[in-house]
């Protein structure tokens, strides 16, 4: 019966042992964004003076050299916004707001 004993005590060291020595393998942690929620992060976006045709924001009136935040295409232009609310602003009344846009020439 000790015999026993000590073949099944000894089985299950070396099982524990070698279980134990398989797990603590170091795992390699990933960083992974997806595109989709990259493109949401406006940090990655940086839209230059260059890019756009107007020198100021046809909404509020503020210079683009303050900042671009977003940009539209609108009759054969690119023009800069300060913000996503401006561009939508911009909308309610393009034609109207075009005119004060200060365009590039």
């Amino acid at each position: 019966m000790k015999h026993k004993i000590n073949i099944y005590s000894t089985f299950i060291s070396s099982s524990l042992i070698i279980f134990l020595s398989c797990n603590n393998s170091p795992k390699e942690e990933t960083n992974y964004v997806s595109p989709a929620i990259a493109a949401k992060d406006s940090s990655h976006v940086k839209f230059k003076l260059a890019d756009v045709d107007n020198k100021l924001d046809p909404s509020c009136m503020m210079p683009l050299t303050a900042g671009i935040g977003d940009t539209a295409h609108y009759k054969n232009h690119v023009l800069g916004f300060c913000s996503a609310e401006c561009k939508k602003d911009f909308f309610k009344d393009p034609e109207g707001n075009l005119k004060l846009a200060q365009l590039k020439k």
